[in-house]
């Protein structure tokens, strides 16, 4: 991916300078600090007939399962999995079909600990000078499992609101909004949270609007502590 030498290296510094922080802040005994350029995306979106451009940095195993679309292989191989209320059970589903690639057995505790961890994408905006956004995104693939056994934050959490034509579901949820394509979904996510609809809504909680293809409204909320560089994705729904 070509980008300009002084926008790879501000989000290099921006990258490497954001996991230490949250390393520190979340007592983690490591980070993934650094991705290789040659494995970013540069994004650029039409909305509201202005060009918008994002850099994507993803995690190997974030670049896998949502990237190159690995995720909707897992849900059609493993249906019994999904739509069954129960997020544990897709949990399950991934671990089922990585199992070949694991050096050991593990139980679903011990797996979903190891994909919620480090398993993201830094998201970046391009600014028009040429710069990056102050305001920037990690999109995790969730950040827990709650008690009533389901996924809290993410892009897990999103599933449960968009559905690609073809499939039931791709969540423990029957089907909401209908999507044409998988990537469609992270583009509607980075197009919320870099809305001019954004408003502080509480204390380290900010809401962001925007409109879909048929006028419906999506609204995240994003969790962002005053120290922490970066934001997280805590709940989205579609009015």
């Amino acid at each position: 991916m070509a980008v300009f030498d002084k926008v790879t290296l501000e989000v290099q510094e921006r990258m490497e300078e954001i996991s230490l922080i949250l390393m520190r802040h979340e007592n983690k005994d490591f980070c993934l600090a650094k991705v290789h350029p040659n494995s970013w995306r540069l994004l650029s979106y039409s909305n509201n007939h202005k060009e918008y451009r994002f850099i994507l940095v993803p995690s190997p195993a974030f670049e896998r399962l949502i990237i190159q679309r690995e995720y909707p292989k897992i849900v059609d191989r493993f249906p019994e999995y999904f739509g069954t209320g129960n997020d544990w059970n897709i949990i399950r589903a991934i671990k089922e079909y990585d199992k070949n690639h694991l050096l050991r057995e593990y139980s679903d505790r011990e797996f979903f600990d190891y994909i919620r961890g480090e398993t993201m994408a830094y998201v970046f905006k391009i600014e028009d000078d040429e710069t990056i956004s102050n305001r920037i995104l990690r999109l995790d693939l969730c950040r827990n499992i709650n008690s009533g056994n389901v996924f809290q934050g993410g892009i897990f959490h999103v599933f449960k609101h968009f559905t690609p034509e073809g499939y039931n579901t791709i969540s423990s949820n029957n089907k909401e909004f209908i999507v044409e394509t998988f990537s469609e979904i992270y583009r509607h996510i980075i197009l919320n949270f870099y809305s001019e609809d954004f408003i502080k809504e509480k204390e380290n909680c900010y809401e962001a609007k925007s409109l879909l293809r048929d006028g419906h409204i999506l609204r995240g909320i994003y969790y962002k502590e005053d120290d922490i560089p970066v934001s997280f994705i805590n709940s989205m729904r579609i009015d």
